[in-house]
């Protein structure tokens, strides 16, 4: 893997809604909007990752993106509601409108 440097995780608990705006220096782990920051460019139509050059049409798929190829969260996020784990907020999310026809996720 041409990007072994960066084949590290950030703590999910960090998107909960009561710290996941919170990008605390002191703190060990990393958000997830953080690095979308660290490792994105705004380009004239979308985004583009540092790492690996992509491009990418929109924030969305751009975070998506980060967390999937560069940065897997280390446990995973949890359903609320039948407690199983998925390895990306996407699809943490996509499961949530499926499954259970929550279509809020202003709580992750």
């Amino acid at each position: 893997d041409d990007y072994g440097q960066y084949d590290q995780s950030y703590d999910s608990t960090m998107m909960d809604p009561n710290i996941a705006g919170d990008n605390n220096k002191d703190s060990p782990f990393v958000t997830l909007e953080a690095l979308v920051e660290e490792y994105l460019v705004k380009e004239v139509r979308g985004y583009s990752c540092t790492i690996c050059g992509k491009p990418l049409r929109d924030r969305y798929a751009a975070r998506q993106h980060l967390e999937s190829k560069h940065f897997p969260t280390k446990d995973g996020y949890s359903c609320r509601t039948c407690d199983k784990t998925f390895n990306t907020l996407a699809a943490l999310m996509s499961h949530n409108s499926t499954f259970h026809k929550v279509r809020d996720n202003s709580y992750i």
